[in-house]
């Protein structure tokens, strides 16, 4: 297939495939020359590109939503290669102030949780962005993962029913994608599932995040993830 697509076109599309962001993720299809949409479920945002022509220098057609910061139209043209980079920057910013702006729609408590949860890494690795963490701490999250998984229901209520079933779905998704993801979206999504946890109270604090089982996580991540090492046994 790539074959069939010149060379400057899969130069100019191949940083777009290294990138990996906790806002968006790149879907593999044949549809369109690259698809990049926002990972937050309720949203439609996206960036794609097309396909592309070739009339004295290569042109793709972009189709990205929002528009703008002013209107979340769909905003479809074409855009040559050379400014390729400057076009995604830019939809990219949108979704950054997205994301950093404060709303009435916001959880500000699970947002203070999980960023002191995740603070506490301290990813600094310059790959964290890109490659995965080690098999042996898959395994580890995975355990503690499903222990969450497995048990948390019980704690279900009618006040309560909505938050442990978004709770559920957080891990499944985390689980699903602990050998697919980077580094730091892995740490970065385990930090908002702990958040969750812990707006719910200190019983399901001591249940599923004491200090034993999160210490053990939380240092074997931040090692391998600042010195490369594999210190489980």
């Amino acid at each position: 297939m790539k074959k069939k697509i010149p060379l400057q076109i899969l130069k100019t599309l191949e940083p777009f495939l290294k990138k990996e962001s906790t806002m968006f993720e790149i879907i593999p299809q044949d549809q369109y020359l690259l698809k990049i949409v926002d990972k937050d479920k309720n949203s439609d945002f996206h960036f794609i590109i097309e396909e592309f022509k070739n009339q004295s220098t290569f042109s793709v057609l972009v189709n990205r939503k929002p528009h703008s910061d002013i209107a979340t139209k769909i905003d479809r043209k074409w855009v040559n290669v050379n400014v390729l980079e400057k076009e995604f920057q830019s939809w990219l910013n949108i979704l950054e102030e997205y994301d950093n702006i404060q709303s009435i729609f916001d959880d500000n408590i699970v947002e203070a949780f999980a960023n002191e949860y995740y603070s506490e890494f301290e990813i600094i690795d310059e790959d964290a962005e890109i490659n995965p963490l080690k098999v042996k701490q898959i395994l580890l999250l995975d355990e503690h993962l499903e222990k969450i998984q497995n048990n948390i229901e019980k704690y279900k209520t009618e006040n309560n029913e909505a938050e442990i079933d978004n709770i559920i779905c957080e891990v499944i998704e985390l689980r699903e994608n602990l050998t697919k993801k980077s580094k730091k979206w892995v740490i970065k999504k385990l930090s908002v599932v702990w958040g969750k946890i812990s707006k719910q109270g200190p019983i399901l604090i001591k249940e599923f995040l004491s200090e034993g089982s999160k210490y053990l996580i939380k240092e074997s991540v931040k090692f391998i993830v600042e010195k490369g090492i594999d210190i489980l046994p």
